[in-house]
């Protein structure tokens, strides 16, 4: 799997992940972009663009890769020591962070919920009552990449961006996600919850599978066109498109509305 890790020159917790993801892979400066050293080693690569991660879709990327690692910032209202990680993509009609509205981006369900899966192991020991860990629903830009791609995040101010301590524990859970070549296990498109998805968070851990974009309550609420809802299954690259249904996190209006849609369209629904 040719892997590409992204970081944003103008974002300080980007960098400082870059640095030690540099460190733990042994990745070497092998070439140039943007005015940056590249990193390399075998089928890994790590660059640095000049625009923020979430205008990915500003840039043309100047290599192939088979996924796209973003390593970024988290922001909240709430200045919550946090770590990350999301599919990207705009579900109803804004673009106010990056992408077009109404699209989304590929992702790789595999890899994110095996990273999101390791981090938590590590949170049993070292991090434990110091952050909080979740997967994110989808959100903000790129989502015209036609490579998959996902976020990995240190949230949500200067000082936990720029803490190595947060940065080295996301560098190793890539590590050792990536050198584990996640299976091909079970993989859904999560529906419903809140923005933390904590449902779908719980059951990636608990259960073992892997869950690509999620569609929180509030999206369905203010309205996600069919035809989105439906792309969601191809661009969580579903060879059988799977819904994994937050029941308690939608409201009644919408769960009639998605369970009719998954009847009409023969995709397989689990309930949680």
């Amino acid at each position: 799997m040719k892997i590409e890790f992204i970081a944003s020159s103008l974002d300080p917790a980007g960098k400082n992940i870059a640095l030690k993801v540099i460190e733990k892979f042994g990745l070497e400066e092998k070439n140039y972009a943007f005015n940056n050293p590249v990193y390399e080693k075998n089928d890994l690569r790590l660059l640095f663009i000049n625009v923020e991660s979430i205008m990915l879709d500003q840039i043309d990327l100047p290599f192939d890769s088979e996924l796209i690692i973003v390593l970024s910032k988290h922001k909240s209202v709430r200045s919550i020591n946090s770590l990350t990680t999301h599919p990207t993509g705009n579900l109803i009609n804004e673009s106010k962070q990056g992408g077009r509205p109404k699209h989304v981006s590929y992702t790789n369900p595999w890899y994110m919920s095996e990273y999101y899966r390791t981090l938590t192991e590590s949170y049993q020991s070292t991090l434990k009552n110091q952050v909080i860990l979740s997967m994110e629903v989808t959100h903000h830009g790129p989502t015209e990449k036609t490579t998959p791609i996902f976020f990995v995040e240190i949230g949500s101010d200067e000082r936990q961006w720029k803490n190595p301590f947060y940065a080295d524990e996301i560098a190793d859970a890539l590590y050792k996600t990536i050198m584990n070549k996640p299976r091909r296990v079970d993989a859904f498109v999560g529906f419903g919850g809140g923005h933390y998805a904590p449902a779908f968070s719980h059951y990636v851990v608990k259960e073992g599978v892997a869950v690509g974009h999620m569609v929180p309550k509030y999206a369905l609420i203010e309205g996600v066109d069919e035809e989105v809802l439906l792309s969601l299954f191809s661009k969580s690259l579903l060879d059988k498109p799977r819904a994994l249904v937050d029941k308690k996190g939608v409201a009644s209006k919408e769960y009639k509305e998605l369970l009719s849609l998954f009847d009409r369209n023969s995709i397989e629904v689990v309930k949680i």
